[in-house]
């Protein structure tokens, strides 16, 4: 009798505000109840993974109007990276507002997340360095440092979008000093299996909790 299979890695669900900072910026996503048009072939030429199952009907048709009934902003368990899938309800043309709605539409929420990306260099990737830490986010992200201690040094616990917990050592060191972390660095970049090019996001929220994402760099024929 061959041995069970392992549990296939579950798709997470990820906070809209950490899900917004992992992201970017640049990308946007239509709300609930907003009027969005889908493009049966478009989706085709765009899935990697395997091909949709339209039917042919569909498929004859250039775009569908559509409502889009419900927004669910998840994180890939091998890869982190984020992704949203979209619930949409076909609609007649005839029952279309006038204009759509607003795809940023959303108030703004007053728990905002403070986020910091950076670029990985090869040697904040390479297994045994540490990580750079640029100033603005030892500043911003982390919590306060006794600089008065010798060496300034704390040890950071952080969250990642699919809810496992990293600790890394925060140091102020060097000539010139700057902010490292080092210990708990490697083996997260390890495991995540970055690389150079590849940018980490750091986060925080109104209550001092702190986050960690990816964005992967693109690969030559992606995008």
């Amino acid at each position: 009798m061959p041995p069970p299979r392992p549990p296939a890695a579950e798709v997470r669900h990820v906070d809209l505000r950490i899900w917004r900072a992992c992201a970017g910026s640049s990308v946007q996503i239509p709300t609930v109840n907003s009027i969005v048009y889908y493009f049966p072939q478009g989706h085709v030429e765009q899935s990697c993974a395997s091909t949709p199952l339209l039917s042919s009907l569909v498929l004859s048709r250039p775009l569908i109007p559509c409502v889009v009934s419900d927004v669910h902003c998840l994180a890939d368990p091998r890869t982190d990276e984020v992704f949203i899938k979209l619930f949409l309800v076909p609609v007649e043309p005839s029952r279309l507002p006038n204009q759509f709605l607003d795809v940023n539409g959303e108030v703004e929420d007053p728990d905002k997340i403070v986020s910091f990306a950076k670029i990985l260099t090869p040697s904040d990737a390479n297994n045994g360095g540490g990580f750079s830490v640029p100033r603005f986010c030892a500043d911003s992200i982390f919590p306060p440092l006794d600089y008065n201690a010798d060496p300034p040094v704390q040890t950071l616990t952080v969250t990642d979008v699919r809810g496992g917990v990293w600790e890394f050592r925060h140091i102020y060191r060097g000539t010139p000093r700057r902010h490292l972390l080092t210990t708990g660095w490697n083996k997260f970049v390890n495991q995540k299996k970055l690389i150079a090019g590849d940018s980490v996001v750091f986060m925080r929220d109104c209550n001092g909790k702190m986050f960690i994402g990816v964005r992967r760099a693109l690969k030559r024929g992606e995008g």
